[in-house]
């Protein structure tokens, strides 16, 4: 793998002799001192300023849905889908219909979440998204958006927030008409794929 450390390994030190022996303690000194070398090798590199973060393996995950997702009634909510995976380290998208975005590691996390909505009629609709943590709602963690009809857009989030292992996020939306919807499109001239939903998940800090 690019970028790896080379891990360091127990010392494999000679088993000692019944009384002093000089040749031992000269081998045992050996063995330390290639051990430490290299000890100090992997962790100068590490905190080297210059491309030391590079060898960090963080919690980080990248999903995304390519299901056209509708609110079957006005006024309610609805998780939003991330039902296929790009990147995925201690990061996961769980149950039924793929939408709790779960860490196995405590921490600060961030997330950059888009949505691609669709509006099918004249008429202007309401998109309310909130964050919910754990099956309970954030408090003021909500946002409220107008869509034009007959339009296209996009709705963006990004937000940092505590978990502790094993807890979820869930992103919900909700309308005030059911034409409007979370929309996917397919590969074609000039561009590629457009998911419904995307979700970047990248761990900022311990606790």
């Amino acid at each position: 793998m690019p970028n790896e450390i080379d891990k360091v390994a127990t010392p494999a030190l000679p088993l000692a002799p019944e009384g002093y022996d000089r040749p031992y303690m000269d081998q045992n000194s050996n063995v330390l001192r290639l051990f430490f070398n290299r000890f100090l090798n992997v962790v100068n590199t590490l905190l080297d300023s210059d491309d030391g973060g590079k060898f960090l393996y963080l919690p980080r995950g990248l999903f995304y849905s390519t299901t056209n997702q509708t609110a079957t009634a006005p006024n309610t909510g609805y998780p939003v889908e991330f039902e296929n995976s790009y990147l995925w380290n201690s990061v996961s998208i769980e149950g039924t219909n793929k939408t709790r975005i779960t860490v196995t590691a405590d921490g600060i996390y961030n997330f950059q979440v888009t949505m691609q909505v669709k509006k099918d009629n004249s008429a202007t609709a309401i998109l309310w998204t909130w964050i919910n943590k754990n099956g309970t709602d954030v408090p003021y963690g909500g946002q409220k958006n107008s869509i034009k009809g007959n339009d296209h857009t996009a709705v963006f989030w990004n937000f940092s927030i505590d978990l502790l292992a094993d807890q979820y996020i869930e992103m919900y939306w909700a309308v005030d008409d059911t034409d409007l919807t979370l929309q996917t499109q397919a590969a074609t001239t000039p561009h590629p794929g457009l998911p419904s939903s995307v979700v970047a998940v990248q761990f900022v800090s311990n606790n």
